[in-house]
Parts: structure tokens; sequence; C-alpha cells
């Protein structure tokens, strides 16, 4: 496909969503749509009360490994086991690390036929990523193709997705959608256009993501919507942020960086113990058996009046004093009322689940992430 019809294309994409009443910002993803400031409440309500609604998920970075050394080789590199991907269509979420122990990056894997489908989070791959996996190609024979720019994701989210993507689509594997574990996925046909799918943790109702081509997702859309007889309302940046956190799930970029541990992050599903060596995977065994982490990510829930300020002090109730112990990393308000999710990340000491912790004025009692399946 050609420059000039892969921007064609993006143009009629961006023009479908403006009029749905997406705002983008100026590295192409949509900030939110509807009006600046209700944060996505149309689409936050079509995905938890109607039951469906559409998430505009790109620019998302998608990367394919494949060759007869993909699967020995990755297994060096990564924390979670791969031989749990035997089988087609299975998925996990995994990370890469430095030798410090420390996020290089995280992704979802998913194995399609002869490769791996890995979803990322956008500057992640030029962010480091992309190089640290280079580097460690030596003689193995590993095909890394960025597959980017002509991949478009989109989020269907809510209790009646499997169900509808089941009554649009013709699923070549065997694995129809509403069977799907977390992180597993299917492909097939929908609206006689390709597309997979995988099931994803990002809201408190079922979640779905499409990869098709760009010049797909018109079609796509349209079919799904008259399968359902409506329109649907979508989420842009903002609502996706909302759900998430309603979730209690972290993403890379955000709560999770160079300067944090997969286990102070709630990765343990993530981190395979008895696989064998990995870069890294050291210092993880060793906290693991021989210590406590310095921090731990936990999820906090908060009824105040407006938005606690990101990076804001937290403090916990010790022995009948506030003592400042950690921060606010993310916020977002809930579906209804006034009370705001956050993620805070909690010193030693302060991060067990039921401890009393405030926020300026606004006090409340920290929460475990979501738990997610196993590697």
């Amino acid at each position: 496909m050609s420059v000039r019809q892969v921007m064609a294309i993006s143009q009629q994409i961006r023009a479908n969503f403006e009029a749905r009443g997406a705002v983008f910002g100026d590295e192409g993803r949509v900030r939110y749509v509807g009006q600046e400031g209700d944060e996505d409440q149309a689409g936050v309500d079509a995905v938890l009360e109607e039951g469906l609604g559409w998430v505009a998920r790109s620019p998302r970075e998608t990367l394919t490994i494949a060759g007869d050394d993909a699967i020995p080789w990755l297994q060096g590199l990564v924390t979670s086991d791969l031989m749990g991907l035997a089988e087609e269509g299975r998925g996990q979420r995994t990370a890469w690390v430095s030798h410090t122990g420390r996020f290089v990056g995280e992704a979802r894997l998913l194995h399609f036929p002869e490769m791996l489908l890995v979803d990322m989070e956008p500057g992640t791959l030029a962010g480091g990523l992309m190089s640290h996996l280079r580097r460690h190609i030596i003689l193995e024979k590993v095909t890394l193709n960025d597959r980017s720019a002509e991949t478009f994701v989109l989020g269907l989210y809510g209790r009646g997705a499997a169900r509808v993507l089941a009554q649009c689509g013709s699923w070549a594997h065997r694995m129809a959608p509403g069977s799907l574990n977390m992180f597993s996925g299917t492909w097939g046909q929908l609206a006689g256009r390709g597309v997979v799918v995988q099931r994803v943790p990002w809201s408190p109702e079922e979640a779905f993501e499409l990869r098709l081509d760009a010049g797909d997702v018109l079609e796509v859309m349209k079919a799904v919507e008259e399968a359902v007889g409506r329109p649907l309302s979508m989420c842009g940046e903002a609502g996706f942020e909302r759900l998430r956190l309603a979730a209690g799930v972290p993403r890379f970029g955000v709560e999770l960086h160079e300067k944090v541990i997969p286990l102070e992050a709630g990765f343990e599903d993530a981190i395979a113990y008895d696989k064998g060596c990995y870069l890294g995977q050291e210092i993880i065994a060793r906290l693991d058996t021989r210590g406590t982490p310095a921090k731990m990510l936990r999820r906090v829930s908060l009824e105040a009046g407006e938005a606690p300020e990101v990076g804001a002090d937290v403090e916990a109730l010790i022995d009948g004093e506030w003592v400042k112990k950690g921060e606010l990393v993310s916020v977002a308000r809930d579906v209804g009322g006034a009370l705001y999710r956050g993620l805070v990340f909690m010193k030693r000491g302060a991060y067990e689940v039921g401890q009393t912790i405030r926020v300026g004025e606004v006090s409340g009692e920290l929460e475990a992430l979501q738990s997610l399946p196993g590697a």
C-alpha cells in the first residue's frame, strides 16, 4: 500500500471518528469523545451500563516474532514461560527486564500461526526495546517485524462483546470469542475482512481488542453496529483510563517504567520461577525468596469533590499517626458519583491490603490489583 493510500485511509477513519465526536491529540490518539471535561462519559456508560461500546486504541505497537529459534531465544529474555503458549490461540502477559530486574518493556503475547503477535504501548520499541531485542540476536534464526504502521487496534468492550463478535464473525481458529481465557485470541473474518481478536483485562467488564488493516476498520465497525441495530458510543484515552483504573490494571509508561521491578507492580502472573534462566532473573528470584519489595503498587478508591493531583503524597495511618509513605501515580473518575479510582506506590511497612491511607484530606484503604491468570 502506498503512502498516499495509507494517508487517505487514515483521513477517512479520522473523519468517521470526528463525526462521532472524537477529539484527536497531536500524536494521533483519540483524547476523548464528546465534550471536554466529561471524560468520555457516554462511552464509559456504553461499556459498563449498556454492555457494549468502542474504545479507540490506536496508535498501538504491534511486533511479530518468527523464525525457527524464536521461542527458545525469547524464552531467555522474558519473565514468563513461553511453553504456556504451545497451543495456537494461547496468550499471556509478559515483561522484559534489565540485568537489574527493572522493566524494559511489557506486552501481551498471542500465539498466531507461525509467529508471536506482541501488543505494546506506543513508544516501547523506539524507547529501547527494539534495540534491546536486536542486541540479543547472535546466531539465532529470529525475525522481528514492526507492523505497527499497518495495524489498527480497536477495542470492543462490554458484557455483550463476545456474543456480538461470535454473531458477526467467522472464526477459523477453534476457539470462539466467548470461550477465550484472558490474553488468548482467535482470528478469522468479520465483514469479509481479516481480524485478530484478543481478550484483554482493561475493563471491569469483558474486553476484546481487534487487530486489522486500517483500510478495513470502517467496514468492520459498520458490520458490528448493524448486528447490534444501533451506533455504538466510543471512548478515547480519557474513558480508557477510567475503565482500566476501575479494573485495577497497571500500564507501561504510566505506573510501569525503568525504575520498577515487576514484583513491585503485581506482575506475579507474568513471572515463571521454575522455567530456567532469563535476563534479570537473579534479581527477581532474590527478591522473591529473600526479601520484601521496597515498594508495592496498590489500588485505592477516594471519595473526593475533585480529582486528587497525580504525584500527591500518600500518607499511611501507622500507630495512630499519619506518615508519608507513598505517591499517587494515576487517578481517574469512577463511573458515578464523587468516587475516584487511583493507583499508588507505597513503601515497605505501609503497603498491606487494607492499610488506611489518605491523599490530602481524603482517606481510603489500599486494595489489591486485579488478579490475572498466571504465566
